[in-house]
């Protein structure tokens, strides 16, 4: 148990060390498509939307970024915002002023990327591990290293959803 614990921690440790030298938050704009998701929350994962919207990220600040994405509830079309801002660990942001935290990692394949949501909702502890990528097409080394990454930050790679991809819808304002 120590040994594999070992492991995953000299894994995730390389991941950040590489990260120090060229850090790689700051290509990290732009509008992407969710590929796959997996939830360590059966509550969250029971309700996650099936479809996803594009995520569109952009640069507030030499450190801080914005994550802009919609979803359509009960046909109502609501503007998801977050102001992610950049914290002393490389990769790592915390969200709007929250405990809640994303660590951004980029994949060995050009314009994908690793995302690693931690935070409580509702109460709970929840966890969730996205790969994001400039377009619908598969990508197996893509998933590749998705599944690594999975794997490496404790989750159930049986878990992992492909989730449809929907256009942006519009919110109505009042």
């Amino acid at each position: 148990m120590k040994v594999l614990f070992l492991t995953i921690a000299l894994s995730l440790f390389s991941i950040l060390q590489a990260q120090e030298s060229s850090p790689s938050e700051e290509c990290f704009e732009g509008t992407y498509i969710v590929k796959a998701i997996v939830i360590d929350s059966e509550f969250l994962e029971k309700h996650a939307p099936k479809e996803m919207s594009p995520l569109t990220i952009t640069r507030l600040s030499y450190d801080d970024l914005e994550a802009k994405f919609t979803i359509n509830q009960n046909g109502m079309c609501e503007e998801i915002k977050l102001k992610l801002e950049k914290t002393n660990n490389p990769g790592l942001f915390s969200v709007d002023e929250s405990n809640n935290q994303i660590l951004i990692e980029k994949a060995s394949v050009r314009d994908h990327w690793l995302l690693l949501g931690e935070g409580e909702i509702h109460g709970s502890q929840v966890r969730v591990a996205k790969l994001v990528g400039p377009d619908e097409e598969e990508n197996p080394k893509a998933f590749e290293d998705y599944k690594k990454f999975v794997r490496l930050t404790g989750f159930n790679e049986d878990k992992i959803k492909i989730p449809g991809q929907v256009e942006a819808c519009t919110p109505e304002h009042d």
